[in-house]
């Protein structure tokens, strides 16, 4: 295919994009949701989007699956067919400011540009920063692919378009247990990072593995509220697998082995 065929196709597939979710807004009626939901597609959004597909890591966009209150997920697909998450970051400020605590402190961030878009872009680039340390330490993760702007690419976690389900949502056990209390000092230990964000609603549980996502919030361990955010990870997780009557550890013992 050459350059300007390749350029053609991502246009094509990119107003395709935008029009189904021209579509979709139509169904938002508060206006806060709506200025969020406007605030994903703007001119600068797009050409991300177009990067990412001429680079070869997006050949289409299917649809959303997740809306949160700093960004939405669609299930995509590479050229070749396989399945991606696509996340795309609000562009919209007043959400990640409240999360500054987050990105200051955090060696690995340390130049931050506080308008809109700069917040959301290095929410993105944090977030993949995350996910690669952590996938590379051996814990699992949606893989990271690829982070322009405020898009982030991810291995998708799932199937048929459907997002696995969470931790919240399916049977537990004590195998599972003892797999997050691991995961949690192979991040500390391995990865240099603490998650920060840790609850059964940012686990998804699939084929028998328990997978950690959402990784935007995590700091490096050299971070001044560092133990902070491990002691409330392990707490609760504790807590969790505590009301489904786990055996569980005591949290601080959880805590004082992960520091060393």
């Amino acid at each position: 295919m050459s350059e300007d065929e390749e350029d053609r196709a991502s246009e094509r597939a990119s107003r395709e994009f935008l029009k189904r979710e021209r579509r979709d807004r139509i169904k938002v009626k508060d206006a806060d949701d709506y200025k969020v939901i406007e605030g994903v597609f703007d001119s600068r959004t797009l050409m991300f989007v177009y990067s990412l597909m001429k680079g070869g890591y997006i050949g289409s966009i299917k649809g959303a699956v997740k809306s949160g209150k700093e960004a939405r997920v669609y299930w995509g697909s590479t050229p070749s067919g396989a399945p991606v998450a696509v996340k795309i970051y609000y562009t919209v400020a007043s959400q990640f400011k409240r999360r500054l605590m987050y990105i200051e402190g955090d060696p690995r961030f340390t130049s931050i540009r506080r308008d809109p878009h700069g917040l959301a872009e290095v929410w993105a680039r944090k977030e993949y920063a995350n996910l690669k340390q952590a996938h590379d330490a051996g814990v699992k993760v949606p893989a990271p692919i690829a982070v322009r702007g405020n898009v982030l690419v991810m291995e998708f976690v799932g199937e048929g378009g459907r997002p696995a389900p969470l931790l919240a949502e399916s049977e537990v056990d004590e195998r599972d247990y003892n797999i997050l209390i691991e995961d949690i000092g192979k991040l500390w230990r391995d990865a240099s990072i603490v998650h920060a964000d840790l609850s059964e609603y940012n686990v998804f549980k699939w084929r028998g593995d328990v997978i950690l996502f959402d990784f935007g919030s995590s700091v490096d361990v050299s971070h001044p509220m560092a133990e902070e955010f491990l002691r409330r990870d392990v707490e609760i997780i504790t807590k969790f697998f505590e009301r489904h009557g786990i055996s569980v550890r005591d949290p601080e013992e959880v805590v004082e082995e992960v520091l060393g």
